[in-house]
């Protein structure tokens, strides 16, 4: 390819590594929503499991750091859910599974944007490799 400068070859090495940090970082922005999807399905894997739960069965919860107390439950009745912005209300069961269904699938919709993004990322890195490899290719 004739009238290649080493300024073009320059350009295009620049795209590729922000395109790899972009592809990085939305890899690692989409890590975080899976967990926090999947939070949102053991939420209701636990609440289904503890709604039919009789007065005073004995459990152990967690309290953070992998340590847990022992507890007796009264009836589930009510639970206090994350809303967002730092606020929790509570709800009853069926409002509180509502809520993380709702969550679980909105955190899906932008797993799936995120993934058409990264693939259309990973296109144009292709493009800029092919171009790369036309521009050292001899003529």
């Amino acid at each position: 390819m004739a009238g290649v400068s080493e300024q073009d070859a320059k350009n295009l090495a620049m795209q590729h590594q922000e395109l790899q940090k972009r592809a990085e970082m939305i890899q690692q922005q989409m890590a975080a929503i899976q967990m926090s999807a999947e939070d949102c399905v053991r939420a209701i894997v636990a609440i289904d499991e503890l709604k039919d739960a009789e007065d005073g069965v004995e459990t152990m919860l967690p309290i953070g750091s992998g340590t847990f107390i022992h507890a007796k439950l009264n009836k589930v009745g009510k639970i206090v859910v994350n809303v967002g912005a730092g606020i929790s209300v509570e709800k009853t069961v069926d409002g509180a599974k509502e809520t993380l269904t709702k969550r679980s699938e909105q955190l899906g919709k932008i797993l799936e944007q995120m993934n058409a993004s990264l693939a259309q990322i990973g296109q144009n890195l292709q493009a800029i490799e092919a171009k790369a490899s036309e521009m050292q290719a001899p003529q």
